[in-house]
């Protein structure tokens, strides 16, 4: 038998829909460290390896920015 998968390898092996949810359901959660944990590794890959862009990775954190500016507001109302 082979060694174990790193954690790195088994997130870049992940589907891509499955790392964009995951990045999105971290920011959700308010989990920030997972989130920057998984964007580095997605980041510092090249795409050929399963990493992701940054803007991909740009437009999931500013959706959320502005859901938190959106939700927010709506409370101050």
């Amino acid at each position: 038998m082979g060694e174990p998968m790193q954690i790195k390898e088994v997130i870049l092996n992940l589907p891509y829909q499955t790392k964009i949810e995951t990045l999105e359901d971290a920011l959700k959660e308010n989990n920030f460290g997972v989130f920057f944990g998984l964007a580095k590794i997605l980041l510092d890959a090249p795409l050929s390896e399963g990493g992701v862009s940054t803007e991909d990775i740009e437009a999931i954190r500013n959706k959320q920015a502005n859901l938190i500016i959106k939700n927010k507001y709506n409370e101050e109302k």
